[in-house]
């Protein structure tokens, strides 16, 4: 009886063995085999996290699926979903500055939008493979505020200026603008504005002067941006896949795909957010300005 009981254990134990060597292999061989990671942008592209449910791209969020994409053995390829009407110029370059860094092929798809900073990003890319109709382009930037002095005239409201620096305030939407002070931020749009042209000519090996013709800040569809060079395929996910095979040298391959994923607590609290704000709008409207012109650094 103790013997066919000690029997039955061994086969039991080795069971148990084989099939964790068997799980173990396979993991292994499904570590092992080659895939394409895709990595969504859809929405505004910023350095932090939406508010009230506003889709919202986090810029570190991004870099960091990146790189760990990038150092990934398994990972030949990288493809950026691009769905998004650009962002503010910190957040797009250091997204644009990660995909050039990047050592594995990245391909850039466009959908529906990639506009403005998002464009700036998919230039960045090996290349990129937009939608026919899809809204592409509108290299430009701007910057605007809402201004309230004629409003404050009306009811008799004075801005009373305290400052130490003759400029200090400029941008408030409590004043109007002086010649000097519109001219001040008007060269400051130009700057950026010419770091991004410049940017975009390299990234696509275009002339500087075709694409200054091409930066007025209007968007073009695919299959114009195609015939101007800012793209180089047009098609769908499954021709963006294709790219990505034939620049990684790779047959085959599984998809991954990284996406921060909500969780409960997550949707809890935006739906808390979502109600306190409605509460508060129905007593008061608040409107929240930067002394240093905060649509300044606004791309599109």
């Amino acid at each position: 009886m103790k013997s066919k009981f000690w029997k039955m254990l061994g086969i039991l134990v080795l069971f148990l063995l084989v099939s964790y060597g068997l799980s173990t292999l396979l993991k292994f061989e499904a570590d092992i085999k080659d895939k394409i990671v895709i990595i969504p942008i859809q929405g505004t592209i910023t350095t932090g996290s939406g508010l009230f449910n506003q889709e919202v791209v986090d810029s570190t969020t991004i870099v960091d699926y990146i790189k760990q994409a990038d150092q990934e053995k398994s990972i030949k390829a990288i493809i950026l979903e691009i769905d998004s009407p650009g962002g503010t110029v910190v957040a797009s370059e250091e997204i644009a500055r990660a995909v050039k860094q990047a050592k594995k092929p990245v391909v850039s798809y466009i959908r529906e939008t990639g506009a403005s900073g998002a464009y700036w990003v998919a230039s960045a890319s090996d290349k990129i493979v937009a939608n026919p109709l899809s809204i592409t382009g509108s290299i430009g930037v701007y910057s605007g505020y809402l201004e309230f002095s004629g409003l404050f005239d009306k009811y008799g409201v004075t801005y009373v200026d305290l400052k130490s620096g003759k400029y200090k305030d400029t941008g408030t939407p409590f004043k109007e603008l002086s010649d000097d002070e519109r001219k001040i931020l008007e060269n400051k749009l130009k700057i950026i504005h010419s770091i991004f042209i410049s940017d975009v000519a390299k990234n696509r090996n275009l002339t500087l002067d075709m694409t200054q013709k091409l930066s007025t800040g209007i968007y073009y569809l695919g299959l114009e941006a195609y015939e101007f060079g800012l793209v180089d395929y047009l098609g769908d996910k499954d021709k963006a896949i294709e790219i990505a095979k034939e620049l990684s040298n790779i047959t085959d391959a599984d998809l991954v795909r990284y996406e921060t994923k909500n969780t409960f607590l997550d949707l809890f609290s935006q739906l808390s957010s979502s109600a306190f704000f409605n509460i508060g709008r129905g007593v008061a409207s608040e409107i929240e300005f930067n002394s240093k012109s905060e649509a300044m650094d606004i791309l599109a």
